[in-house]
């Protein structure tokens, strides 16, 4: 603002263009026109059929690891497979590897546990002493020459892990890179497409998973470093061979 003397008459044009060669005259601004500081983000946008969303420079893909029921099979949305994110088709990936790759990891899902299975495994019928003997001794996860077994979850992460190399023996020499991770709790997980729906009326034991693929090579040495386990600390003898 220009301080003048309310009862002097208005100033002339001339007047003002005075004063702002006047060093004497302090002129200034409104605090509320001040401009804020801009910070950064990471850019979030959802891939073409809505499969998949970019967080900065990866892909974030909902998996859902394991399922309520022995017969219901989940992991990746069942349409994935006929949508290949335009970021991985532009490095040279066809339609129909990345279909390959899509049914391959839902055909290792088939082994995979249920909320159901594992708890009575764990707790039925001796309820807590079973579930502490079975987290003490047993290595449900481990690869073992018993792994094959129902009581035995071993085969599937096995399964998981090859699928993982095999898929990164085609996308490592792209600048890409692939990987399962779990969070726990779900909060500390990035806001995938399917995020909402997945964690409602869900609490802080909520594993979450997702598939996530480095579009560059700085974020795949990134990705490469990160270990799968993001705050899930599974230290107990049931837990040794998990790679999700």
């Amino acid at each position: 603002m220009i301080t003048a003397n309310p009862s002097a008459p208005p100033p002339s044009y001339d007047d003002i263009h005075g004063y702002s060669q006047d060093p004497s005259v302090t002129i200034k601004q409104p605090t509320s026109y001040a401009v804020p500081q801009v910070h950064s983000a990471e850019v979030s946008v959802t891939t073409r059929g809505g499969m998949a969303k970019r967080i900065g420079d990866r892909l974030i893909i909902d998996f859902e690891k394991v399922s309520c029921c022995p017969w219901e099979t989940v992991g990746l949305n069942p349409d994935l497979k006929n949508y290949i994110p335009e970021e991985i088709r532009v490095k040279g990936i066809s339609p129909n590897v990345w279909e390959g790759w899509c049914e391959d990891l839902m055909k290792i899902q088939k082994k995979s546990p249920s909320v159901s299975g594992c708890l009575c495994l764990f707790c039925f019928p001796g309820f807590i002493v079973q579930a502490m003997l079975c987290a003490t001794f047993c290595p449900t996860s481990a690869d073992h020459p018993l792994k094959s077994l129902p009581c035995f979850y071993g085969d599937w992460y096995v399964g998981l892990d090859k699928w993982q190399r095999k898929v990164n023996a085609v996308l490592n020499p792209k600048d890409m890179h692939a990987k399962l991770k779990t969070y726990k709790p779900f909060q500390k997980a990035p806001r995938s497409v399917g995020y909402s729906d997945r964690v409602a009326g869900k609490d802080e034991n909520y594993e979450m998973s997702m598939l996530e693929i480095a579009l560059t090579a700085a974020e795949s040495q990134k990705l490469m470093e990160e270990s799968w386990d993001v705050g899930v600390n599974d230290g107990c003898t049931s837990g040794v061979g998990r790679v999700l």
